[in-house]
């Protein structure tokens, strides 16, 4: 199998393209930037469809590891080479946008999955699992919490601006409920080392599949936290999360160029991430991600799950999100044996 990961020279992307190559299959980088190990590379500005199209035709499978804003085009360049998509999520918005686009994707007799990556991605998994275990819940629950001693922004600055900025999306008595960002927080425990963390509310698309995914789930809703939340929030209310331009300049750009200048955009080698799922308060499934070599364990959850949904199989045509189309036994078995801690409670 050749697999094209668009974004494959990115912190994330890094991550799939190794355990790609560990598998034994034929990889291929396309990114703006070339990639730091030796393997196939084109150089392709993905805004432009039908360049996209033409490199991607030749994989059997691309995964979309760029930025979210990008995913529409890039699903768009899938169609057009008749080649079965992956991403790793954007937010509950982009989702929606993606969702529609499953007549195309049947048409073509191809699958696109959306949110395949940590969180999106192994907490939908770990949704399908208790769902199948234990019946359809009144409730799910998504907790996400890191710890580090870095200081460093481990993954895209203007995705962690948007959830500290848009409103977050609750599935609430059967319809979407709006709140503002941080507006609800709470204490969770998380096991070690990440311990407990103040969780706050934001947006995140596990919201815009969940509760179609599984009719009769009443409540559904998302919280993160960890170490830097409360910077970011601090920098969402001082308006550096604001696109429009101030004195010539828009905060957003200004922030991104600031931080790529102190050198505060990377990995936290030490840094350890958890996911974990519940239903009804009873039952649940907790990951924990773990720092490896030079990857911490945010980048390390989100590179690994497109590798390990590729090797153990996502099935159908159509756009779907994970919990749809992966079996979520082998994927949480595939996750333990690179060294993830999977917790059932």
């Amino acid at each position: 199998m050749k697999v094209c990961v668009i974004g494959g020279s990115g912190l994330v992307g890094r991550v799939t393209v190794n355990d790609l190559l560990r598998q034994g299959k034929d990889v291929k980088v396309i990114d703006v930037k070339p990639p730091k190990i030796k393997v196939d590379y084109s150089r392709v500005d993905i805004s432009d469809v039908n360049s996209t199209s033409r490199e991607i035709k030749q994989c059997d499978f691309v995964v979309n590891a760029a930025q979210y804003y990008f995913n529409l085009k890039v699903m768009e360049a899938s169609l057009i080479a008749g080649v079965s998509y992956a991403d790793l999520g954007g937010l509950f918005w982009m989702t929606k946008e993606q969702l529609p686009l499953s007549e195309k994707f049947e048409k073509e007799g191809i699958l696109g999955v959306v949110g395949i990556g940590a969180e999106p991605g192994i907490t939908n998994v770990s949704a399908s699992y208790l769902v199948k275990k234990y019946g359809t819940p009144r409730q799910i629950k998504f907790r996400n919490g890191w710890i580090t001693k870095g200081n460093k922004f481990n993954w895209s600055i203007d995705t962690q601006l948007d959830e500290a900025t848009m409103s977050a999306v609750v599935w609430e008595e059967d319809k979407y409920v709006k709140y503002p960002p941080f507006s609800k927080s709470e204490l969770f425990k998380f096991s070690n080392p990440v311990g407990e963390v103040k969780v706050y509310l934001t947006i995140h698309s596990e919201l815009a599949t969940i509760p179609y995914s599984f009719p009769g789930v009443s409540k559904v809703d998302w919280m993160e936290g960890g170490e830097g939340i409360e910077t970011l929030r601090l920098l969402a209310n001082l308006g550096f999360g604001d696109k429009e331009e101030v004195m010539g300049i828009s905060p957003r750009k200004y922030l991104r160029s600031l931080l790529e200048k102190k050198e505060l955009l990377g990995s936290n080698p030490d840094g350890w991430e958890s996911a974990v799922t519940t239903v009804d308060n009873k039952h649940g499934i907790e990951v924990l991600m773990p720092p490896q070599g030079e990857f911490d364990g945010t980048q390390l959850g989100a590179g690994s799950a497109p590798a390990v949904a590729l090797e153990v199989g996502m099935k159908g045509e159509g756009v779907l999100p994970p919990e749809k189309t992966i079996e979520p036994e082998p994927f949480l078995n595939s996750l333990k044996r690179r060294g993830f801690k999977v917790f059932f409670f």
